[in-house]
């Protein structure tokens, strides 16, 4: 695929893709001094190529991720007051981890399974619950319990020369849906379970008073945003399902591969979050992030035909470039010590400026307390790597190269729930708890954390949990003899 792309390397530049006869000019950058000259000075937004990109990862064009500047910046700012307070995520970690490795008590047997799979469907159950703020009717978390969730396997650089061609254009789209066809079969699949959830969620859940799904119904009740929009972020908790258990994953087996760094987290949790951020360098969860300048593509555009149009930067690169890393391939947590370590444009987990990802804050707290929890003493869970574990040159894991979103190539992990003291020995003055019971079921009424906006709903929740009950029992009976029409 790359010896192709290389036939239409533009002139002036080895980083540069177009065709002759088309403005089209993709620059791609893993260089932190080269990516601070674009921004500097200049007014940018996601570039066409990587809105063409996420539209299809999304599934949609109509969310925040997807969505003009305008839009995203009006939903941002609403989205962020509805993110759960910072006390929440503790227990918010917990019950997903004893989900994903099914809690149960202490054994001393070993387990192995494929991990991503798994936790796309139990993050994908946390979103709803927790930050689309709804609750999951059993006949929602029925059907996602049934659902094989798969990793997307198409290249960018497919994207890449379909753009560079000029085949993103309207008049093409009956070609792209050929080759979607036939050489991309599981997006076709994902697109329909997508669609499934998108209707089930609205079928079979509630709203959490002051969630995020409550304001977007009430958004679309006063025709604030439209019924698209409505819908594709119900289907955009999905996507962020794939984006953070490619990030969760990956940090598991990076732990499972690296057990060395589970007493330097029990001694001091503010490790947790370097070794989070040696996960996002080596493995970050979105490849590239592309940008362009704004009104680059107007007719009164100043802008000159042999400049780029689309600056893409391949986080994967940048995070490994040996130029401005040391020891760039190794897993050194260490290296974040240093406060100023990530800075200057050569750290970009989550992309850059206002476009940056949303989700960045939960996404950030949630992985550091699922690591925290993990590696906690009171903790009896055990982690470890097949005895034939397909790793690196470095003995970590490996990961699927030119997707947008990649996953570990061998994904497998081994877990077993031993006693908490047969792990490691607490102090004398600190008693061993058994932290392994069963959580709650999705399908029964959680209540839920207070958000960041008003610490004090929380109480006022507490009073609503028998109402909240009687509702999810009232809408049960009333599907079942009545059909829920798709929301207009």
């Amino acid at each position: 695929m790359i010896p192709l792309i290389d036939k239409f390397l533009w002139k002036g530049s080895e980083h540069v893709y177009s065709v002759p006869w088309l403005r089209n000019r993709i620059e791609y950058s893993s260089d932190p001094q080269r990516v601070r000259a674009y921004l500097k000075g200049k007014k940018f937004t996601r570039s066409q190529l990587s809105m063409d990109m996420l539209t299809r990862f999304h599934l949609s064009n109509n969310s925040i991720v997807v969505s003009h500047d305008e839009h995203a910046h009006f939903l941002r700012a609403l989205f962020l007051e509805r993110m759960p307070a910072p006390e929440c995520y503790p227990d918010m970690a917990k019950k997903l981890v004893d989900q994903v490795f099914k809690a149960k008590e202490p054994v001393d047997t070993t387990e192995c399974m494929p991990l991503s799979g798994e936790m796309i469907r139990e993050v994908y159950i946390s979103l709803l619950s927790n930050l689309l703020g709804v609750n999951v009717l059993t006949p929602l978390h029925d059907y996602i319990n049934t659902i094989e969730f798969k990793p997307g396997t198409r290249p960018m650089h497919l994207d890449g020369i379909m753009y560079a061609f000029g085949l993103q254009l309207p008049g093409f789209g009956p070609m792209r849906t050929l080759v979607n066809w036939v050489f991309f079969k599981g997006d076709h699949y994902t697109r329909k379970i997508a669609q499934t959830l998108e209707q089930m969620v609205f079928d079979f859940s509630t709203a959490k008073p002051n969630s995020w799904y409550a304001t977007l119904l009430d958004l679309k009740t006063s025709k604030r945003i439209t019924s698209e929009q409505f819908r594709g972020e119900i289907t955009s908790t999905l996507v962020s399902a794939f984006a953070l258990s490619s990030a969760l994953t990956s940090m598991l087996l990076c732990l499972a591969a690296r057990p060395e760094y589970i007493r330097s987290i029990q001694l001091n949790e503010g490790f947790a979050k370097h070794f989070v951020n040696e996960v996002l360098r080596l493995y970050p969860p979105f490849r590239q992030f592309g940008y362009e300048e704004k009104g680059i593509w107007s007719e009164k555009s100043k802008t000159s035909n042999q400049e780029a149009t689309d600056f893409m930067v391949t986080v994967y690169g940048l995070h490994r470039n040996e130029d401005i890393w040391e020891d760039a391939d190794q897993f050194k947590p260490e290296r974040f010590l240093n406060p100023g370590s990530a800075g200057g444009c050569k750290f970009l987990p989550f992309g850059m400026s206002k476009r940056s990802c949303v989700g960045r804050l939960y996404s950030m707290r949630l992985l550091v307390e699922v690591l925290k929890y993990v590696c906690s003493e009171k903790t009896a869970l055990t982690l470890s790597l097949p005895k034939d574990f397909e790793a690196d040159y470095m003995g970590l894991p490996e990961g699927a190269s030119g997707r947008l979103v990649s996953f570990p190539i061998d994904d497998r992990i081994c877990f077993s729930w031993p006693h908490a003291e047969a792990r490691s020995t607490p102090s004398m003055d600190e008693p061993t708890v058994n932290t392994m019971s069963n959580t709650m079921s999705n399908t029964q009424e959680v209540q839920r954390c207070p958000y960041s906006s008003d610490q004090n709903r929380l109480a006022k929740h507490k009073d609503n949990v028998q109402q909240l009950r009687a509702n999810r029992e009232s809408a049960v009976n009333h599907k079942r003899t009545t059909n829920i029409k798709r929301p207009t």
